[in-house]
């Protein structure tokens, strides 16, 4: 089957949490089961510093990826992460597990405390339970660091909420207390558009001594409420107070945006290698046509994406985008990466383009593509997203997931023994691997229509996903009425969908009216 459309994605700016989560949201209700815009003047911890920081901790902890959970979990959450570590000086060792109900986005992640007890014909049970300030499963890391100084291993929970502002919270051990286990309580915990934790190295003497030693502060920042500018900051100190038992915060330090800039400008020009260079472009850019004062809007025309954690680079134009697989970068000069991508969509023809990336300012880049095949394009100035360019893209017809208008319901019939069951909003399909049952959800994007399937094998499991672009039509006469539902395979991406490896499934509906 040949579509007579053009392959689509939406522009880039969509946001993870419009489609992904809104999927996530409507299929874990079907199955019944429990940018950056924010400017930085120090870096956000990343997964190799927390993996850094745990590995540097003096406990052995396991891979969360090959971590079991040693209590039984409630069917209605889904675990996060999983930390197996000797919390204590006791031989055995104790489990933090993450947890979150998938049946409801806006719900906090929750730690669970695994304590082990010989004694108990269990041996292990769950000593502990709170809340966190995080509602992002996506985005959330759970590390145990001394951070305080006093030779014992604080918990860390860093992530987001639902605002789309970072969280993080802070637990201490409490003394052992008779027959309770572990039983820790939160001695920080911060929203705001950035924190981290200011860690330093502590003399090699302190392994050996039991004096306390420096305890690292908390720096988080927030935009300036009293200012225009999104890169007028205010940056707010914790320090740890041994009197208080908790940390207290510093008063609030405003920081002009210039500063900023300049911090931003100096890290990133002083940096060897190509690694800073990537991060500090990573995101969303979108080319601006300024409007007529009082008369017309800013145009946006075009938007390139760097994501150099999974290797790509995006320049969507319009109704369409083009997607190279990021090869490999070279630093020249101190504000310039060439960066060379390989189109993905034609493997078969090495279609190379180099990407001359330029950053004279913290907000904006040029970029001049050259390509084997086309030569050098016209430079061309970009604007770093932030939450007002973010948020009127957004709000653009052609980016809205909606639930969609179109319902299918009772049995459809293809080839090689297909058949497609719908009984909204549960989905049965029987094909040559077997009978699978699931559920299904049917959206709208950009005036198409997207079928997404979840199977899972057990409670639990997040189960696979798979999409179809949707082609639907309805034939009836005086007798009868037949359906066509043709799915071609796409991949739901944050700038939308793109086509996917597979064939595409053409399924039949007949419905006889004279038994009607």
């Amino acid at each position: 089957m040949t579509r007579a459309h053009p392959v689509f994605r939406v522009p880039a700016l969509l946001a993870v949490a419009v489609l992904c989560a809104a999927l996530c949201t409507l299929l874990a209700a079907c199955r019944g089961k429990g940018g950056d815009g924010v400017v930085r003047i120090v870096p956000k911890p990343s997964r190799p510093a927390e993996a850094a920081a745990q590995a540097a901790a003096p406990a052995a902890m396991s891979d969360t990826g090959d971590a079991r959970p040693r209590i039984a979990i409630d069917p209605q959450d889904t675990v996060l992460q999983i930390l197996s570590v000797n919390l204590d000086q006791d031989p055995d060792e104790e489990q933090l597990i993450a947890v979150k109900k998938l049946s409801d986005v806006g719900s906090p992640v929750r730690l669970l405390v695994v304590d082990a007890d010989p004694a108990r014909g269990t041996y292990y049970y769950q000593s502990w339970e709170t809340e966190t300030d995080a509602t992002d499963s996506r985005v959330f890391s759970l590390s145990v660091r001394d951070i305080i100084g006093d030779h014992t291993l604080q918990v860390v929970a860093n992530g987001m909420n639902d605002a789309g502002r970072l969280t993080l919270d802070v637990y201490r051990l409490l003394p052992p207390s008779q027959g309770k286990g572990l039983v820790y309580r939160p001695v920080l915990q911060v929203v705001a558009d950035e924190v981290n934790v200011d860690e330093s190295e502590r003399p090699d003497s302190y392994a050996t001594d039991s004096k306390p030693g420096a305890s690292f502060p908390v720096i988080a920042y927030l935009r300036d409420p009293d200012s225009q500018s999104v890169m007028d900051l205010v940056r707010i100190r914790y320090t740890w107070n041994a009197q208080e038992g908790r940390y207290v915060p510093g008063g609030a330090e405003k920081i002009p945006g210039e500063e900023v800039r300049q911090a931003q400008l100096k890290a990133l020009y002083t940096s060897s290698g190509e690694l800073a260079f990537e991060q500090f472009i990573s995101g969303s850019w979108v080319q601006v046509q300024p409007g007529t004062p009082g008369k017309s809007r800013d145009t946006y025309l075009s938007i390139i994406d760097f994501d150099p954690v999974g290797r790509k680079i995006g320049l969507s134009s319009g109704n369409t985008q083009e997607v190279y697989l990021w090869q490999e970068s070279h630093r020249t000069i101190y504000n310039r990466l060439l960066a060379i991508g390989e189109n993905e969509a034609v493997p078969q023809i090495q279609l190379l383009r180099t990407f001359s990336i330029t950053v004279n300012d913290p907000a904006n880049i040029t970029v001049t593509i050259i390509g084997n095949d086309t030569g050098e394009s016209p430079t061309v100035a970009y604007t770093r997203v932030d939450d007002d360019i973010r948020q009127r893209l957004i709000d653009r017809p052609d980016t809205q997931v909606v639930l969609a208008p179109l319902s299918i319901s009772g049995r459809y019939i293809g080839r090689q023994g297909l058949t497609v069951d719908f009984q909204s909003p549960r989905v049965t399909w029987r094909d040559i691997s077997g009978l699978h049952a699931g559920s299904y959800v049917l959206f709208s994007l950009a005036g198409h229509t997207i079928l997404t399937t979840r199977f899972s094998v057990e409670a639990g499991d997040p189960g696979q996903v798979s999409s179809w672009l949707v082609d639907y039509a309805e034939r009836q006469d005086s007798v009868s009425i037949t359906r066509t539902l043709n799915l071609s395979p796409v991949q739901l991406t944050v700038s939308g969908y793109e086509d996917a490896n597979g064939d595409t499934l053409s399924l039949l509906q007949y419905e006889d009216l004279r038994k009607n």
